[in-house]
């Protein structure tokens, strides 16, 4: 009764009848007419022998034979059905003897035989030809099967499970997955066919079997010394190796004394419950298995599976997209003890939390995704190997180290996949990034509930952009403000719901989430780092070069500006209310793509502090009360503002300017008095005070006006090469403005305005050819460069900032052609 439910699969897993024995039966009926000879129902003479006959004929498979007929095999061999036999001669089972210190066939154990001869049996006919191909509906997929389906499967199993031993099967549906074939094993064969179709070498097999040669035909660590030997109920290939069944990963695994610390992991319990583990009672399949094996005293079975992993280490079919399982498979790197170790001290630490436990299942969860791949992973195909994390094994991609130099120290072929030993923690972006703070940070919880609320798809996959994900020169600094700040401006959050609030007053147009969300992109800098340019934000100590006091400058994640001097830095909010924030860098970690600072105040876009009951204190300035102040501040930019409100742009009604967005980003320049003037003397600007007297004139003027503001950008004088050569949108003619001069055709167009760095790193700003249609051609005639002084440029706003410049920026109106 032991090996019943081996004979009774055996009996009916058969997949086709061998076409040419069908074909000779029919065939010998047709020929043969009604006899009273008995010699009518003889087995013709021609027909191929079975298997076993087959063997025993060939006389170097006495020890198989024998091994065979021990088990219930034998009759598989000597019956019907469709089989690919891989079947070891003498000399093989000699060898087996000798390493595994048995004296004969009969000293090994029934159920040892029972385990090879399956193993040696494969489901339908293969010829060598097609040993790496893979019949899918019908049709052979060359170079595509690396290894074959065999009639062995392993059943039950004993586990611990919360300490007590149990039985278990691997599964996740009652009863069912006794029919299916979760349990059978796989055989690897390594082929010319599958390795040329995959640019695979000798070496990705004398990987996995030192001392071995690679011939094209191997089995395991042998090889097929004779093949495409036919026989009635199949085909037989003979091999110098008894193979034994291969375990799978998980199998593997649980047998490797250098991969403890990773198991333990993948086996984190919460309350006696498994983060990744599901163990399934299963009434039904106990009863099966009670009635398989009634000496076994089975009371209870348990299904065995895996979730919130990319693949099942314990299931024997491949469940992902790449093909079947004779065509693909998984990958494990495990890690040393060692290696875990000390990531695991050093976690912990960073996330100050005293055991893994403690650890968010998405934590842990990043970890053992960062050394599992749902394909298999080929020694030739290192470089470009990326686990389930979308990271690169080798943490640089194709510039990174190749195979030889990638830490492995064992390479093991299991049923299911391949398993590589490694000497190191795979690096993700999970742990090494700039996004890491955000995530493990207790400081930081609130930070990370928004991130991953509102920037999921956005602001965090910038953050997780790194060498290891293929992002060479992506760099981040970014500032984070923690939970006792965002409490300090009113902030709570409710885990239940997911939601945030503000208990103070806000302004009419903002509500908490719109607000949270700007002051968090305020403190994201997304900059470039190369070995030819390097915009990094190292330290927020200022830049005496630019010529700003000392100040430096830069654009955030959601395009304020900010400026830094003595490591203290100030956004518009915080000019207004004569604060400063400092930044302290977190040097407790190397992250691979930037820094992370800490903040002691929120930087702040609006006057917060000042104003913390009003509006005002809560919302953005507009555009022309920051223009207002400016030329307050600033008399010599005083011309230009006039020059707007000749042309009554201005609505105080709404507070806005013809033309400008509430919403919208902004730089602004502002010729200055001296260069406006120069403009009048030219003829290509009406004095002030002609600006109404003809519509030329006020078209003019206009123009003059509308190109002086670059509509979506904010471009921040910051000496860096940051900034390359492009062009930007002006403000647009709006269709209200009356233009009557018949040879000009510019309403409700744009004009716009290049931008490029001068070799001392300023900016420079010229009107660029356009062309309306096709019929009016705008030339600019003149440049204008940013006026270098702390008063009159990079004067940051409400998403915005005005310049200086030296020339005022003008066009030669061509007439109509």
């Amino acid at each position: 009764m032991k090996h019943s439910l081996y004979y009774e699969r055996i009996g009916y897993e058969w997949k086709t009848k061998a076409l040419r024995t069908v074909f000779r039966l029919l065939l010998l009926c047709c020929m043969v007419s009604c006899s009273d000879n008995d010699s009518y129902y003889d087995r013709p003479s021609w027909l191929e022998k079975p298997i076993y006959d087959v063997l025993k004929e060939k006389g170097n498979f006495k020890m198989y034979l024998e091994a065979a007929d021990r088990t219930l095999y034998s009759s598989v061999l000597k019956g019907s059905g469709n089989y690919t036999v891989f079947a070891p001669n003498d000399d093989a089972f000699k060898k087996y003897l000798t390493e595994n210190g048995y004296t004969s066939v009969e000293a090994i154990p029934v159920d040892e035989l029972t385990k090879i001869i399956g193993y040696s049996l494969v489901y339908n006919k293969f010829e060598a030809a097609h040993l790496g191909d893979a019949l899918i509906s019908k049709l052979w997929e060359e170079g595509t099967s690396i290894k074959k389906r065999t009639s062995y499967y392993g059943t039950l199993y004993k586990e611990a499970i919360n300490g007590v031993e149990q039985w278990v099967a691997n599964g996740y549906t009652d009863v069912s997955q006794v029919q299916n074939s979760n349990y059978y094993k796989y055989l690897p064969i390594y082929t010319s066919s599958y390795f040329n179709s995959n640019g695979l070498s000798a070496d990705d097999y004398t990987i996995f079997y030192p001392g071995s040669t690679y011939t094209g035909l191997n089995v395991q660590g042998g090889r097929i010394v004779n093949s495409d030997i036919y026989a009635e109920n199949g085909i037989i290939h003979e091999v110098d190796i008894v193979s034994y069944p291969l375990l799978n990963l998980d199998e593997s695994l649980k047998k490797d004394e250098n991969g403890t610390a990773f198991r333990n992991i993948l086996e984190t319990k919460v309350a006696n419950s498994y983060l990744f583990i599901d163990w399934v009672e299963a009434p039904l399949t106990t009863e099966v298995y009670k009635k398989l094996y009634p000496d076994r005293n089975i009371t209870e079975v348990y299904l065995k599976s895996y979730n919130s992993l990319p693949f099942n280490p314990n299931y024997e079919y491949y469940s992902g997209a790449l093909g079947t399982s004779e065509q693909a498979g998984f990958t494990y790197f495990i890690p040393s003890n060692a290696a875990v170790e000390t990531f695991t001290t050093e976690l912990k630490e960073r996330a100050r939390v005293d055991d893994l436990s403690s650890l968010s299942k998405s934590v842990l969860g990043y970890f053992l995704n960062a050394h599992m791949v749902n394909e298999i992973v080929w020694p030739s195909n290192f470089k470009k190997s990326m686990n389930a994390n979308g990271e690169f094994i080798n943490g640089k991609g194709l510039s990174g180290v190749g195979f030889a130099e990638s830490g492995v120290t064992k390479s093991t072929f299991a049923s299911n996949g391949v398993k590589y030993n490694i000497d190191h923690v795979i690096k993700s972006k999970y742990f090494n990034t700039v996004y890491s703070e955000v995530l493990l940070n207790p400081d930081y919880k609130m930070a990370y509930y928004a991130y991953t609320k509102f920037f999921a798809n956005s602001v965090v996959e910038e953050l997780l952009k790194s060498p290891i994900t293929g992002y060479l020169e992506e760099n981040y600094t970014i500032l984070l403000p923690s939970d006792e700040l965002l409490k300090a401006d009113g902030y709570t959050y409710n885990e239940n719901d997911n939601t945030f609030a503000n208990s103070s007053k806000l302004g009419s147009s903002m509500n908490a989430d719109d607000r949270l969300k700007r002051l968090l992109q305020m403190c994201v800098f997304k900059r470039i780092k190369n070995d030819e340019v390097n915009t990094e934000i190292a330290n927020f100590a200022g830049s005496p070069s630019l010529g700003y006091g000392g100040y430096g400058y830069a654009v955030n994640d959601y395009g304020d500006m900010i400026r830094f001097k003595d490591n203290k830095i100030q956004a518009v909010g915080n000019i207004l209310d004569g604060d400063e924030v400092t930044a302290t860098e977190l040097k407790d970690f190397a992250y691979n793509n930037g820094r992370v600072f800490g903040i002691d105040k929120m930087l702040q876009f609006s006057p917060r502090t000042t104003k913390p009951t009003v509006a005002e204190g809560w919302e953005d300035q507009t555009i022309y009360a920051f223009l207002t102040k400016y030329v307050t501040d600033n008399p010599d930019g005083k011309l230009f503002k006039d020059y707007l409100d000749k042309l009554t742009l201005y609505n105080a009604t709404d507070q806005t300017i013809t033309g400008i967005s509430k919403a919208g980003f902004y730089t602004v320049l502002v010729p200055t008095k001296a260069a406006i003037e120069q403009a009048v003397a030219s003829g290509l600007l009406p004095a002030l005070n002609d600006v109404l007297l003809t519509d030329e004139n006020q078209s003019k003027a206009y123009i003059f006006v509308m190109t002086h503001f670059l509509s979506g950008v904010v471009i921040p004088d910051d000496g860096t090469p940051r900034i390359d050569p492009g062009n930007y949108e002006t403000l647009s003619m709006p269709t209200s403005l009356k233009i009557t001069v018949p040879e000009w055709d510019l309403v409700s167009t744009r004009l716009y305005v290049n931008v490029a760095k001068q070799t001392d790193g300023t900016l420079k700003f010229t009107p660029r050819n356009y062309e309306v249609g096709t019929t009016v051609a705008v030339e600019g005639v003149n440049n204008g460069t940013v006026v270098r002084d702390v008063k009159k440029s990079n004067v940051m706003g409400p998403r915005a900032v005005i310049h200086a410049i030296d020339h005022a920026l003008l066009f030669k109106i061509n007439p109509k052609q």
